[in-house]
C-alpha cells in the first residue's frame, strides 16, 4: 500500500512539474489608448484586463510595453495597451 501511495505521488508530482514547465505563454495583442482626462493608470489596466488575470500584472505589462519609469499618465498620452488573447485562433481573428 505505501508503495502505490508513493508511486501515486510521484506521478502527481511529474504531472505538476511537466505543466509547469510547458505552460502556454500568454499572447498580446496591443491596442492604443488616448488617456483622457480623469484616467488613471489603474483604470486603463481594469478595463483591459481579462477576466482571470490581475490589475495589478496589467498595469505591470502597460509600464513595460510604454517604458513608463512611474505610474504617472498624462490627457492626450498615447498608451500601448497589452490585451490578452486566449489562443493563436484569437489573435488570428483579432488581426483580421
Amino acid at each position: 500500500m505505501k508503495k502505490l501511495l508513493a508511486i501515486f505521488c510521484a506521478a502527481c508530482f511529474v504531472y505538476t512539474a511537466i505543466n509547469t514547465i510547458f505552460a502556454a505563454e500568454p499572447v498580446y495583442n496591443y491596442q492604443h489608448v488616448t488617456v483622457t482626462s480623469g484616467d488613471t493608470l489603474w483604470g486603463i489596466a481594469s478595463r483591459a484586463a481579462g477576466e482571470n488575470q490581475d490589475v495589478r500584472e496589467v498595469v505591470c505589462h502597460i509600464c513595460d510595453a510604454n517604458g513608463l519609469t512611474s505610474k504617472n499618465i498624462y490627457p492626450g498620452q498615447v498608451l500601448k495597451v497589452p490585451v490578452a488573447v486566449k489562443a493563436a485562433d484569437d489573435l488570428m481573428l483579432a488581426s483580421r
